[in-house]
């Protein structure tokens, strides 16, 4: 069930979607707002998104596995080889998940809770294997990325400068995990690599060439 509430600092509609959401970027102002049951608290203005080519936006929708989603939210990463986002989902099942993009290159990942021990992330090195939802995988990435701005409705506060001590892992097929060390124990999502037009996106924006 969706929520409605004004923005404090200039009065425009704020809606969240999921009922995971605790906050959102409004599109009027660019205030961070988090969410207290009714009422929403203003913690700052969130820094501008850079420009990268993304034919999403919020709001472009789409399905995987047959389910329906809507793009709700967006945290825009930078490494080391430029900038990738993360699009937060929001299911027709209620689920909450995420379109990891970069280079053109798509990744639909869910939120896991594990069993296994995962080692530090000091200790994490290329080709090392571990074995996570009781499936194996093999690091093929650990770098710090940085947060550079949000936008739209998202399950966790958000802002720029915020580090991610993030590994990506590679599993059999199309399958990867994503370790993300920015909380204590580390967050683990899983899923598969995926093509663009697996997904059939729609709402997308107007860009030269398409």
């Amino acid at each position: 069930m969706s929520f409605e509430a004004n923005c404090p600092a200039c009065g425009a509609k704020v809606v969240f979607r999921g009922s995971a959401s605790v906050v959102a970027v409004c599109e009027y102002c660019r205030s961070t707002l988090v969410r207290h049951d009714a009422n929403l608290e203003d913690i700052g203005k969130m820094a501008d998104l850079k420009a990268d080519g993304s034919p999403l936006q919020l709001g472009s929708s789409g399905a995987y596995r047959h389910v329906h989603f809507a793009a709700a939210g967006r945290i825009q990463y930078r490494f080391e080889q430029g900038l990738w986002n993360e699009w937060y989902l929001v299911f027709d099942d209620m689920r909450g998940g995420w379109l990891g993009e970069a280079r053109g290159n798509y990744a639909m990942s869910f939120p896991t809770e594990v069993t296994e021990a995962l080692p530090p992330f000091a200790e994490l090195r290329a080709g090392q294997a571990l074995t996570i939802g009781g499936r194996s995988f093999e690091v093929v990435d650990v770098q710090q990325a940085r947060t550079i701005a949000g936008e739209g409705e998202l399950p966790f506060r958000v802002g720029a400068g915020y580090q991610a001590p993030v590994a990506d892992l590679q599993g059999r097929g199309r399958s990867f995990a994503t370790l993300d060390y920015s909380e204590n124990p580390p967050l683990v999502f899983l899923g598969e690599y995926v093509e663009f037009d697996e997904l059939a996106l729609s709402g997308l924006r107007a860009l030269d060439g398409w």
